[in-house]
C-alpha cells in the first residue's frame, strides 16, 4: 500500500470529525460565515462601491454616521468612511492569504529539504532558522520592508520573508519522522527518486500540521500587515488600508471617534475569525480527536 493511498484513508475520520465539529459548535459557524461574508464583500467592492473610495469631498468632512449618503461617516477629507472600509479589506485578505500561503510553500521546501536529507544541509538551512528568530516579528517586518522599499507588493514580499521560518522548522521535525517509516525506506529501494519520495510520500504525511501553521499565521499577518502599515511602512495613502485608516484617524480620535472605532473593529474581527478558525482546524485534525 502506497504512501498515498495510507494519506487518503487517514484523511477520511478528519472530514467526519469536521462534520459533526462544525455542526456542533455554533460559534465556529459563525466566524465562518463572517470570514465569508467579508470576502464576498471584498470581491465585490466596485460593485457595491459607488464610486472612487480616495475621492474628496471636502463639503462633507467628518461627517458623522448615519449621515445620507455616508453610512459610516465621511474622513478628514470628506472621503466615505464604508466605501474605504470595503477597498481596504480587499488590501487585508490579500496580504493575509497571499503571504501566508507563499510564506507556507517556501517554508515546507526547506524543511523538506532539511528535514529529509540532514547533515550540513540541515545545520545551515536551520542556523539560518534561528539567526532569524532572534529578531522581533514586527522589528524585522519593518527593517525589511525600509530596505526593499513600501508598498503593498513589498509588504507581501516582507511577510514572506519573515514569515517561512515556522513551516521551515515544523516541517523539518515532521520530515524526521516520516522519513524513517518502513514506506520511505520501500520507495528507495524500489529506485524512486529523492524528489519524487519527497513530494509523493513524505509531504502528504506532514501536511495536517503545516495547514493549521499557514491558517493561524493568516491572521497573524493581516494584523502585521495593519501595524506595519500604521507606521507608515505599509500600504501607503490613498489606497484604503485598514492600518493606515487608523493611523490617519488618530488625530481626530476625540472629535470624530468612528475614523478608528470602524477600521479597528472589523480589523479585530477579521483576525479574531481566521484565528479561530485555525484553532477549531487545530483541534479537528488531531490525531487524538479525530472521530471514528
Amino acid at each position: 500500500m502506497t504512501a498515498a493511498t495510507l494519506a487518503q484513508k487517514s484523511s477520511r475520520p478528519w472530514v467526519v470529525s469536521a462534520k459533526r465539529a462544525l455542526a456542533s459548535d455554533l460559534w465556529i459557524t459563525s466566524f465562518m460565515a463572517l470570514l465569508l461574508v467579508v470576502t464576498l464583500v471584498a470581491a465585490l467592492a466596485p460593485v457595491l462601491v459607488d464610486g472612487n473610495p480616495n475621492q474628496p469631498d471636502y463639503a462633507a468632512r467628518l461627517a458623522a454616521p448615519l449621515t445620507p449618503g455616508h453610512l459610516a461617516g465621511t474622513d478628514q477629507l470628506g472621503r466615505d468612511v464604508l466605501s474605504r472600509l470595503i477597498y481596504g479589506a480587499r488590501v487585508s485578505l490579500l496580504v493575509g492569504f497571499v503571504s501566508a500561503i507563499a510564506a507556507g510553500i517556501v517554508g515546507t521546501i526547506i524543511g523538506l529539504v532539511a528535514g529529509h536529507f540532514g547533515g550540513t544541509v540541515d545545520a545551515v538551512l536551520m542556523r539560518l532558522a534561528d539567526v532569524q528568530l532572534s529578531f522581533p516579528f514586527i522589528l524585522l517586518a519593518l527593517v525589511i520592508n525600509a530596505i526593499i522599499g513600501l508598498g503593498l507588493r513589498n509588504i507581501i514580499l516582507t511577510l514572506i520573508i519573515v514569515g517561512w521560518v515556522e513551516h521551515a522548522r515544523i516541517a523539518r521535525g515532521e520530515t524526521i519522522v516520516v522519513r524513517e517509516r518502513e514506506f520511505v525506506h520501500a520507495a528507495r529501494l524500489m529506485g524512486c527518486r529523492e524528489a519524487r519520495i519527497i513530494f509523493r510520500h513524505v509531504l502528504p504525511n506532514i501536511l495536517t500540521p503545516l495547514i493549521v501553521v499557514a491558517t493561524l499565521q493568516v491572521s497573524r499577518f493581516i494584523v502585521a500587515e495593519a501595524s506595519v502599515s500604521f507606521l507608515g511602512f505599509g500600504v501607503q495613502p490613498p489606497t484604503p488600508a485598514w492600518g493606515s485608516m487608523i493611523s490617519e484617524g488618530r488625530d481626530y480620535i476625540f472629535t470624530a471617534w468612528w475614523l478608528i472605532t470602524f477600521p479597528g473593529v472589523a480589523l479585530v474581527l477579521l483576525a479574531l475569525s481566521v484565528n479561530m478558525i485555525g484553532d477549531w482546524l487545530r483541534d479537528v485534525l488531531d490525531p487524538k480527536r479525530i472521530v471514528r
